[in-house]
């Protein structure tokens, strides 16, 4: 209920601290109350500021569920300093002729991003886990439930407690060896508890109790949130819950005919993208095509049959990342297989290239013939779409839009390599095609930035 309020607030006091912090370095520089240098640079350090935040977001830094005092999270402030302070510098050169404040970006690092990271340092230490806390009742059991009781057991930090749940008495006997309080109404939980009505109560399917609807109707009165598991879970984890799978739901919540003035608006960017990239993977092509030869034998780029948008089968390319096996040059010798983690098949340069993404510029192609989008669920190969398919239901539900180059279950994770974790990716692909616009495609872009400058792409 209030991780954006949470975000908020770590934002603002990001935002405090870099400005102490410019106006503390302004002192340093100059040996004297610099009131006059501050207002006059306030408007250009305003813009790089706004910067800093994208860099913080692109890293992480804005995740609640991570704010903890770890040498990694701190690792990453030290990152987006280095980052905002080399480009801090190639914009003062470019905005303007004058000379270039390198002292001062260089104290702004310091004294700036040094005081933000002391202010997170005591919101981690001291209010992660405590500032806007909501509570909750979950009425009803599954599998689902349990997940998000040990999710807000394991990560505090997103400000979630757990007051209880209603349970019948069979399935109460059978969790009796966890620590979790149960009653068969919500007054008897209040009563046993000794506590104030929940913030929120999250509602199972198949709950028939009529005691509990009269309990939940009475809640709406005293300003409790009511909330269906399946929305609750999309909310928390971002994919869609494998329960609610039927076509009555995806009739209902799959709102397509909403999303077409977005989808052609997308079509646009798309192409000029495509065409800039396009600029950059020619720049680069000697170099990259010189690499992958010395390297291995083999062609340069990578062709096969992909399966598109409503299951049209197109031609995707890629620079060849793996050795050439087959008599057909590819990488297999029994058959299609997914790609594996640390898959002994990838070469020493095609390890870079998966890592910083480069291998998927030559589907800047793909793009300029409408055949994918930048941003969308990754392409499978038709064999595995058939396999796929024929265990998972409303699979073919992720081919409803056009496939990308990046996607929202690309970074969640990078390999499914099974039947049962391309099931987790499929929750994934729904959750895109059901919220695809502007700020999630948004969100996958900086994210997707973010593993390539950090070279996490596999």
């Amino acid at each position: 209920m209030y991780y954006r309020l949470k975000q908020l607030t770590i934002l603002l006091g990001d935002l405090v601290a870099l400005y102490i912090g410019l106006f503390f370095a302004l002192a340093l520089r100059s040996f004297r109350w610099p009131t006059d240098i501050f207002f006059e640079l306030l408007p250009t350090l305003s813009l790089l500021f706004l910067l800093a935040i994208i860099i913080f977001f692109i890293v992480g830094l804005y995740d609640v569920s991570r704010a903890r005092n770890t040498w990694l999270f701190f690792q990453k402030i030290i990152l987006s300093a280095s980052i905002w302070i080399i480009l801090a510098v190639f914009f003062f050169y470019a905005a303007t002729s004058a000379t270039n404040p390198k002292t001062t970006l260089l104290l702004i690092a310091i004294v700036g991003f040094g005081l933000l990271a002391f202010w997170r340092f005591l919101y981690n230490r001291f209010l992660s886990a405590s500032l806007l806390t909501t509570t909750i009742v979950f009425v009803g059991w599954s599998n689902e439930v349990a997940e998000l009781i040990s999710l807000f057991e394991q990560e505090p930090e997103r400000g979630f407690v757990v007051q209880g749940c209603i349970l019948s008495v069979d399935i109460a006997e059978n969790l009796k060896g966890k620590k979790l309080a149960t009653a068969l109404s919500l007054a008897e939980l209040l009563q046993k508890e000794q506590t104030q009505y929940p913030d929120l109560i999250i509602v199972a399917p198949n709950n028939s109790d009529g005691q509990i609807s009269k309990e939940l109707y009475d809640a709406l009165f005293r300003q409790t949130g009511i909330v269906s598991l399946a929305d609750f879970y999309e909310q928390i984890f971002k994919r869609i819950p494998p329960f609610t799978f039927s076509q009555n739901w995806f009739i209902i919540n799959l709102k397509e005919q909403k999303r077409k003035i977005y989808d052609r608006f997308r079509i646009l960017i798309d192409f000029f993208c495509a065409l800039l990239t396009g600029v950059g993977t020619i720049v680069l092509f000697p170099f990259i095509a010189l690499a992958i030869k010395l390297n291995s034998t083999g062609p340069i780029f990578f062709k096969q049959t992909r399966t598109g948008r409503l299951g049209r089968p197109f031609t995707i390319y890629k620079f060849r990342t793996m050795r050439t096996l087959g008599k057909d040059g590819s990488a297999e010798t029994a058959g299609p297989e997914f790609a594996q983690l640390n898959d002994s098949r990838i070469t020493a340069v095609g390890k870079f290239l998966r890592r910083t993404r480069i291998d998927e510029l030559p589907q800047c192609l793909n793009i300029l013939k409408g055949q994918m989008s930048f941003i969308g669920p990754r392409p499978e190969r038709p064999e595995f779409v058939k396999e796929l398919t024929d265990h998972i239901s409303f699979y073919p539900l992720r081919h409803l839009v056009k496939p990308g180059l990046t996607g929202w279950a690309q970074i969640q994770h990078s390999y499914y390599g099974n039947i049962e974790e391309n099931l987790y990716k499929l929750e994934y692909d729904l959750y895109y095609v059901k919220n695809r616009g502007f700020l999630l495609d948004s969100v996958i872009l900086l994210k997707t930035i973010g593993t390539v400058l950090r070279m996490m792409g596999r």
